[in-house]
């Protein structure tokens, strides 16, 4: 790979908590990514963010900060606008079925959140995608990266339920990172 991947561009340290990415782009291109961004209140809030991914000869991209790979914070009357880009480019470059889905997770998961108290959660998510095992094994790398977990027992059946209409549920475990916010 001649760029750093955006899920590993944490600059500003002290800012970025994490990292979902909605479009990679790949090199030569840029991404767009979900930061959780601790303010300067010390509040952690969601902040759309780009960056240039880089190429062989600048492998860092840009922006960067003290020579670290680092995003920018996209104004809030733009995001929206990019959000929508992000999932067309997805479907348009055959990227979309994990990616989408995942985002689709996390936006439920974030709202189940507000009303978590403890530090675990549980949810389920219905969805009428049809997945192959590749794809779920991508949708389950990409919901980790944001502490959502598929529901791990002894039964692998009681992961992923099909409905009669051939609906997949997924049972999720998430870390509530403020459960007290």
């Amino acid at each position: 790979m001649t760029y750093v991947l955006p899920k590993d561009v944490r600059t500003p340290r002290k800012n970025v908590k994490g990292v979902h990415v909605l479009y990679d782009g790949a090199e030569d291109s840029f991404s767009i990514a979900v930061l959780n961004w601790v303010d300067e209140s010390g509040k952690t809030v969601e902040k759309l963010a780009l960056r240039w991914n880089g190429s062989e000869e600048s492998p860092k991209g840009y922006p960067s900060a003290m020579g670290n790979p680092s995003w920018f914070i996209i104004p809030a009357k733009l995001e929206s606008v990019l959000r929508d880009r992000a999932i067309e480019l997805n479907e348009r470059e055959g990227k979309a079925k994990a990616i989408n889905l995942s985002n689709k997770i996390l936006e439920h998961v974030s709202q189940v959140k507000a009303n978590e108290k403890g530090a675990f959660g549980f949810t389920t998510y219905t969805t009428s995608e049809k997945l192959t095992k590749t794809e779920l094994d991508e949708l389950e790398n990409l919901l980790k990266q944001n502490m959502v977990f598929f529901l791990k027992t002894d039964d692998p059946d009681d992961t992923f339920d099909i409905g009669q209409n051939g609906d997949l549920t997924i049972k999720l475990n998430f870390l509530n990172n403020h459960p007290n916010d």
